[in-house]
């Protein structure tokens, strides 16, 4: 077992003295976590749209409508009317006219006017609009409040009250059914940018040491000492476990402590996770390098197989997003299995119980991986 565990970690060794290795397999994947996971931020809601606006009137009543309009998804910006010529073409403007609050309060129509860039976003436009109607729609009802009750004279402090009160009706919007929500932001990117970057980088540096191993004939010394075929492919078998296993690590903890990812309540569950996950990447590592013939082979293999598992597994984008039959055709890699589990943990919150089929079906494919890997690899290098 000594000689299984030095071989293994001489394995180690040779991976982590390798230049490129440090960027490869912890600069990347931090700075491909921290970009994917900027853009696709949880919690900020529906991106805002722009609208600004000019008060020609500044009256109490054109001060309250500005008011409603600041409230919801909206970034809403003030122009004076004296710089509306003057800071070049705003994307959609809304303008109130002069005597506005006087008009209103005479009961007589008033015609707002929104202009736009042609320019501006088709579907923000629209939402801008609807939005107006809905600040006319508030402004509007609780200035006939005032009016029945007798409080349109107190004007604005009346006005704010009012308008502070809590909603007589509340729409309260929940999940039904089997809707299921998409995971984002670094609940998607750490686990996403693991899954991809540790089976990328293992079967690549594992494939290309071992067949240059083959071809140096070091394999073929290494089998003449006191170490069986057996125990030469453990060796193997544990020194791409060690690597993916650090390599694991060291990302899980940044994505804990450097992204403040809640990885869920269960460490049980994804240890267990993780410790599937890593033999079976290592078993693909190691049957790589057993049937591959050249380095050149290994990291090509290495590459488009790491790329296309993360795609077809969920590490690029949620799996939720792609149509059923996709889904399902995934599964035949293990990327799939492990993306699941991840985000039964870390977006779904649930226990360990949503590990066990994943860490299951990620042994067998260690154990097909591994046993294919002992039947081809053959140190003569032949």
């Amino acid at each position: 077992m000594r000689r299984i565990v030095l071989l293994a970690l001489n394995d180690v060794r040779l991976t982590v003295r390798d230049r490129w290795s440090f960027l490869w397999m912890l600069l990347l994947p931090l700075a491909m976590t921290w970009f994917f996971g900027l853009q696709g931020r949880q919690g900020g809601g529906p991106p805002k749209f722009v609208l600004t606006v000019v008060d020609r009137d500044g009256g109490w009543i054109a001060r309250a409508f500005v008011g409603e309009l600041a409230t919801g998804n909206v970034e809403l910006r003030e122009l004076p009317p004296a710089d509306a010529g003057r800071n070049g073409k705003q994307v959609r403007t809304l303008v109130l006219p002069e005597g506005f609050t006087a008009h209103v309060l005479a009961g007589e129509q008033q015609t707002l006017r929104l202009e736009k860039d042609e320019g501006a976003a088709a579907d923000a436009s629209r939402a801008a609009e609807v939005h107006i109607v809905r600040a006319i729609t508030r402004t509007l009802a609780l200035l006939v409040e005032m009016k029945q009750s007798g409080a349109l004279e107190g004007g604005a402090p009346e006005f704010a009250r009012l308008q502070a009160r809590d909603p007589l009706v509340r729409l309260d919007v929940t999940t039904a059914g089997h809707g299921t929500a998409v995971p984002g932001g670094v609940a998607q990117s750490v686990p996403g940018i693991l899954t991809m970057i540790v089976l990328m980088n293992t079967v690549i540096y594992g494939g290309v040491f071992l067949t240059l191993e083959k071809r140096e004939g070091m394999l073929r010394r290494q089998v003449t000492a006191p170490l069986s075929r057996a125990g030469l492919f453990a060796g193997k078998l544990m020194g791409r476990i060690f690597v993916a296993g650090l390599q694991t690590a060291v990302l899980v903890l940044s994505g804990r402590f450097l992204f403040h990812l809640d990885l869920g309540s269960s460490p049980g569950g994804l240890l267990l996770l993780l410790a599937s996950y890593v033999f079976a990447v290592a078993g693909l590592a190691t049957l790589a390098g057993a049937v591959l013939r050249t380095p050149e082979q290994a990291s090509a293999i290495g590459w488009i197989t790491g790329m296309v598992m993360a795609a077809m597994g969920g590490c690029w984008w949620p799996s939720e997003v792609v149509p059923r039959w996709m889904w399902r055709a995934a599964h035949v890699f293990p990327t799939a299995w492990a993306m699941d589990a991840f985000h039964a943990l870390i977006s779904f919150g649930r226990g360990a119980d949503a590990v066990l089929l994943p860490a299951a079906v990620l042994t067998g494919f260690g154990l097909l991986f591994s046993a294919l890997g002992a039947r081809y690899l053959d140190p003569s290098g032949a």
